[in-house]
């Protein structure tokens, strides 16, 4: 099925390739490809707005123990989510990994606001986020795990700026592409973006096609015969 429009930003092309596709139709363009599986973890749920396409920008927060706090873990991103944050342009995706914890916060109202003025269009974490409500007033897409009162600061070290993270399940790099509606999230591997448009429009031509041959009055089973999917 086509997907709506979204906030990605005008002059990524490589990024709107994916702006007519549902990530469910590129997962099996990647699955046909013989790329691997790249869909977060589906407990990392839409939160806030419908739909988000962009490029990754990079966060790995780690939980503090007893004897182990921010200085211990990585004294010197003590400010670094900040510094992440304050680097988002048009068309980023604030990517937040928490190792799937969350039972405090680890983006709220003023993260999104630096964001969202810079122009990016929106987060996704493996954790939880509060000020639901301000993202929505930011025109913001949330993917998160949950949402909870509690701020996670002196909970979580930032162990991680704007590098390679795990996030749901998955390996995810800055400049990586995001793409998400209400079926889950998928990262797409930039240098392999041009083959996977390519296999997805495919896909979606097909698909459209099978519809028209049911339309015209043939089963489903013919017509998975016929087109060879499910």
């Amino acid at each position: 099925m086509a997907a709506p429009a979204t906030h990605a930003h005008s002059a990524d092309h490589l990024a709107l390739a994916f702006d007519a596709f549902q990530p469910a139709t590129v997962s099996d363009a990647m699955f046909s490809l013989g790329l691997k599986d790249s869909a977060l973890d589906p407990t990392v749920r839409l939160v806030s707005g419908r739909r988000i396409l962009g490029r990754a920008r990079t966060v790995g927060r780690t939980p503090i123990t007893a004897n182990a706090g921010q200085a211990e873990l990585a004294k010197d991103y003590a400010f670094a989510i900040q510094q992440v944050i304050d680097g988002c342009k048009p068309g980023t995706v604030m990517v937040i990994a928490t190792q799937g914890i969350a039972s405090h916060a680890n983006w709220g109202g003023n993260m999104a606001h630096r964001a969202s003025h810079l122009g990016a269009v929106g987060l996704v974490t493996d954790g939880a986020l509060r000020d639901v409500e301000e993202m929505e007033g930011y025109g913001l897409t949330v993917f998160a795990q949950g949402t909870s009162v509690r701020a996670g600061q002196h909970r979580f070290a930032t162990t991680v700026a704007n590098g390679p993270v795990i996030c749901g399940g998955v390996y995810v790099r800055p400049d990586d592409i995001i793409l998400g509606d209400r079926d889950g999230v998928l990262v797409i591997p930039p240098e392999h973006a041009g083959d996977i448009a390519r296999k997805s429009a495919e896909l979606l031509g097909i698909e459209k096609e099978m519809q028209a041959f049911m339309d015209s009055g043939a089963s489903l089973y013919d017509a998975v015969q016929k087109y060879k999917v499910r």
